[in-house]
């Protein structure tokens, strides 16, 4: 898409994170929620010295989405796209970044969570693009999970 950059996160980015976490459509938490659940301002800045692979979508100089990927976890920890820019490929593009961030880091599976309500966008759209739901449900989230595609079972080398 022209015009879509995505590129790593920095500390100046954290505002833009915000913001584009406190106007999603689903899966909506409040700056307060977030601060209880440990995701801060502060904390943004140590995932970024942390190994964290944090990415911003740029769309047109704005700030249309952003995803956390945590190596040590093997997992696509966050995704979000502003509702303004839904629909025109911004979260396409950051899942594929962070899936192959995540496989050329060595994870061999990687996972995710979503909100379980079966009206959830987020379902189909990871099944979209070959994640697999494993059925776990805790808390309230469902787990998708998706193997390496340069695996293979037949691989020895």
């Amino acid at each position: 898409m022209a015009g879509l950059k995505i590129r790593k996160a920095r500390t100046g980015d954290v505002g833009a994170i915000f913001a584009i976490r406190s106007r999603v459509r689903e899966n909506h938490l409040s700056a307060s929620q977030l601060a209880e659940r440990g995701i801060t301002k502060t904390a943004f800045g140590k995932w970024l010295t942390d190994g964290y692979g944090i990415w911003i979508a740029d769309l047109d100089g704005s700030a249309a989405g952003f995803a956390i990927a945590i190596p040590s976890e093997s997992t696509l920890w966050a995704l979000f796209v502003d509702p303004d820019f839904e629909g025109r490929g911004v979260g396409a593009a950051l899942l594929r970044m962070a899936e192959d961030w995540l496989f050329e880091q060595g994870c061999d599976d990687i996972s995710l969570t979503t909100g379980a309500d079966p009206k959830n966008r987020a379902h189909g759209f990871y099944e979209m693009h070959g994640w697999i739901s494993t059925g776990d449900e805790d808390g309230g989230e469902v787990e998708y999970i998706k193997s390496n595609p340069s695996m293979s079972l037949f691989d020895f080398t």
